[in-house]
C-alpha cells in the first residue's frame, strides 16, 4: 500500500491536531498517511518540493505567508504542477479574503476550517 503523504501549512494548534489525529486514525485503519507540519516560509517552500508529496494544505489565518505567492512559487516547479492544494481560511476574520485570487495562484480548492474539519478523513484519504 502507497503511504500518501501530506504538508499541512499552519500554526493553528487546533486544525493540526484534528489533521494529525485523523492521520493517525486513517493509518491504524490501514490507510497509510504520512503527515508534516509547518509554519513559515522557508519551510513551506522546502518541504513542498518533495517529489512524493501529495497533498499541501494551507491555513489563509497564518499572517507572515502571503498564500498567492506560495501557491506560484510552488507551481513553478515542475514536479509540483499535479500536487493537490487546499487553501483553508476562517469565515468571517479576513474581509479581504478572496477565493477568486487563491484560485488563479494555483490553489485547486478553497474551504472554510468548518467545512475542513466535517470532511478531514475524507480530504486525507482521496
Amino acid at each position: 500500500m502507497n503511504t500518501r503523504k501530506i504538508l499541512l501549512i499552519s500554526d493553528d494548534k487546533d486544525l493540526v491536531s484534528i489533521v494529525n489525529t485523523s492521520s493517525l486514525t486513517l493509518t491504524k485503519l490501514n490507510c497509510q498517511i504520512s503527515l508534516e507540519s509547518v509554519s513559515d516560509l522557508e519551510g513551506s517552500l522546502d518541504r513542498s518540493k518533495a517529489v512524493n508529496l501529495d497533498l499541501i494544505i494551507a491555513d489563509n489565518d497564518l499572517r507572515d505567508i502571503d498564500l498567492k505567492e506560495l501557491f506560484r512559487g510552488i507551481r513553478k516547479s515542475e514536479d509540483s504542477k499535479s500536487k493537490k492544494i487546499i487553501c483553508l481560511y476562517q469565515e468571517n476574520s479576513d474581509p479581504d479574503f478572496n477565493k477568486k485570487e487563491i484560485f488563479e495562484s494555483g490553489c485547486d480548492s478553497v474551504m472554510t476550517k468548518e467545512e475542513f474539519k466535517r470532511v478531514v478523513n475524507n480530504v486525507l484519504v482521496f
